[in-house]
């Protein structure tokens, strides 16, 4: 429980008091206590009247204290303007079951506080959810499908929803238990469902559905099942025959029919539920031995694939989960998940240099803060505080190599489809890419090095076909920084990307026409192992330009098209550009012979736990 709800009104009699002569009516209210009506586990509406004293009434209200002894001055107040007769007001964050004590008060103008009568009132306990469950179905000798529906939310939001269950006749049946497994539910408009496998074949489970909430679980009441007691269908595992950005081939076989009239066989899959069914996409085979050319495949996609056999004997018979996913760019293996300590702070966290302008954190070293490069050129400089969701970043730009094969395969050389439909995907004149024969190509040398002249629509275009996107500006500085956000003087927050050296980390001011002067990765990477995020190509981001807002969010596209830059180019001799806080502004629209210094990063989300 918190004073905010105290009313300022006492100092302000005070102020009154010594400012101005009491009014010649003098007059004090009556001040009576009314029951409490309303109250849950965490509100109540508080009561009370007044009458007379309204011409030196400067407010009114109740407070109230778990406390038999208190006063207006030291517990929780709410109130209401100056008035004659009953009121009523509301208030929050009380604790559930609690026994309360309160009085109505009128405060008049000289300071002096009237109280009525004392009474009490009591919270209610929180309303965990009901929940409903339904019978078991599709029971098969090894998994079952179950339902369950939210009845009743209580007093909480429902985070998440799920079944318990447990071969266990005894014991009790709750998230935790001793030998109770969980699993989370698909919600739907009709409830949620789940379907559970790995279950012992001819085995009874007790079952209760759950929904979650930030102070427990409401649980449906127990239902009972038992898996068929007939072994089912056995299947060889599943082998992936073929796996490249647009194609996916899959084979299995039936080794062992465990005595069943097979009717039926073949595969099931589904790209998001990770126990699929023949409800779900299936294929029906003819040979024993089958084979599956997978549809609807785009590179990183990710399958759930089993083979299936009905039989007369015991209905769906299931292999094992096999999970694949589509061939995708990774970074050569090097996918960095950043999981961000929220809230953080990206621009310019100053720097302990400066003392007239303080370190958001106790160990922000950022240099000296120049408005063009820092923070935006029309805004002051004042750090944004950003949430981020968990997040992954390639550990090297993306290479003239990689390029290549994106253009070997996505098959043109303007956008195909989309907001930027019809675009260029390179600035020919600022790019060593070339199409030899009908093949993209580089020369050897530059094979590893960043690709450069890449137009953002191209940029765009190599993430989304890849499965993953351009990182926000946001994303960018954290991944710069290291991920370190801290007032720790054993954690340093160092001013470029893993060092305050930019020798160290940075391919920088070398003078030539290009940055591919040396390939990715040359120099020490930063404290969560990605390299070149200071030097070498600067790096185009998803954001619009725009000055920062107190709390980031991304700004809205401007007249001129322009997008944020990170990073400092690798031809630059200023160390002050190369800062983590440093950013640009680029026109997508235009070209600028800097195009030649112009790389990117991809970036894409992680994938969910199994």
């Amino acid at each position: 429980m918190t004073m905010r709800f105290r009313i300022i009104c006492l100092l302000s009699a005070v102020v009154l008091a010594a400012s101005c002569k009491e009014e010649a009516d003098n007059s004090l209210p009556t001040v009576e206590t009314l029951p409490v009506t309303t109250a849950t586990s965490s509100t109540a509406v508080l009561r009370g009247s007044t009458k007379g004293g309204t011409a030196n009434m400067l407010c009114r209200g109740v407070c109230f204290s778990s406390s038999e002894l208190f006063s207006f001055t030291d517990s929780p107040c709410v109130s209401v303007d100056a008035g004659e007769g009953e009121f009523s007001v509301r208030t929050y964050e009380l604790i559930p079951m609690h026994k309360y004590y309160m009085k109505a008060f009128a405060v008049m103008k000289d300071g002096t506080v009237i109280y009525g009568n004392q009474m009490t009132f009591s919270t209610t306990d929180f309303q965990l959810p009901t929940v409903g469950i339904s019978p078991a179905t599709d029971i098969y000798a090894t998994e079952a499908t179950l339902s369950g529906s939210v009845v009743d939310s209580g007093d909480y939001p429902v985070t998440s929803t799920g079944f318990v269950y447990t071969s266990a006749t005894t014991g009790e049946l709750v998230i935790g238990g001793d030998g109770v497994l969980s699993v989370h539910a698909v919600n739907s408009a009709e409830g949620f469902s789940a379907t559970i496998g790995e279950l012992e074949i001819g085995t009874a489970y007790r079952v209760r559905a759950y929904a979650m909430t930030e102070n427990g679980a409401g649980y449906s009441e127990e239902i009972t099942f038992s898996t068929l007691d007939i072994h089912p269908v056995e299947f060889a595992e599943i082998q992936v025959l073929e796996n490249t950005y647009s194609s996916l081939v899959v084979k299995s076989a039936i080794e062992d029919r465990q005595g069943n009239t097979v009717t039926s066989f073949g595969f099931c899959w589904s790209s998001s539920i990770k126990l699929p069914t023949i409800k779900n996409s299936s294929f029906a085979s003819c040979d024993e031995t089958f084979t599956l050319s997978m549809e609807d495949v785009t590179p990183g996609k990710i399958f759930y694939l089993r083979a299936y056999a009905e039989t007369e004997e015991t209905g769906v018979n299931y292999g094992n989960v096999t999970k694949v996913k589509v061939v995708t760019y990774d970074c050569d293996g090097g996918m960095i998940k950043i999981v961000p300590s929220n809230p953080v702070f990206i621009g310019w966290l100053g720097d302990y240099e400066q003392p007239s302008m303080p370190a958001k954190y106790s160990q922000a070293h950022d240099g000296e803060f120049q408005i063009n490069q820092s923070v935006g050129r029309s805004s002051t400089p004042v750090p944004s505080e950003a949430t981020l969701a968990p997040f992954c970043m390639a550990k090297y730009e993306v290479t003239n190599r990689w390029f290549c094969e994106f253009l070997n395969n996505y098959g043109s050389t303007v956008v195909k489809d989309g907001t930027w439909k019809n675009e260029a995907l390179l600035f020919d004149a600022y790019t060593d890419i070339r199409q030899v024969d009908g093949i993209w190509t580089v020369d050897e040398d530059y094979l590893d090095c960043p690709v450069v002249g890449v137009t953002f629509y191209g940029a765009d275009a190599f993430c989304r076909f890849f499965g993953g996107y351009l990182p926000n500006e946001a994303q960018w500085e954290v991944a710069a920084r290291g991920n370190v956000y801290s007032d720790d003087p054993e954690v340093p927050m160092f001013r470029f990307s893993g060092s305050d050296d930019l020798d160290d980390i940075a391919v920088w001011a070398n003078g030539v026409a290009r940055p591919h002067c040396e390939p990715v990765g040359q120099h020490q990477p930063n404290q969560i192992g990605i390299y070149d995020m200071s030097g070498n190509a600067q790096e185009m981001t998803s954001s619009w330009w725009g000055a920062y807002y107190a709390t980031y969010k991304e700004a809205p596209m401007n007249a001129n098209k322009q997008i944020v830059l990170r990073g400092g180019r690798a031809q630059r001799g200023v160390q002050s550009v190369f800062q983590n806080c440093s950013r640009d502004a680029y026109a997508i629209t235009s070209t600028v012979a800097y195009s030649n210094y112009i790389g990117f990063r991809f970036a894409c989300d992680p994938e969910s736990e199994d």
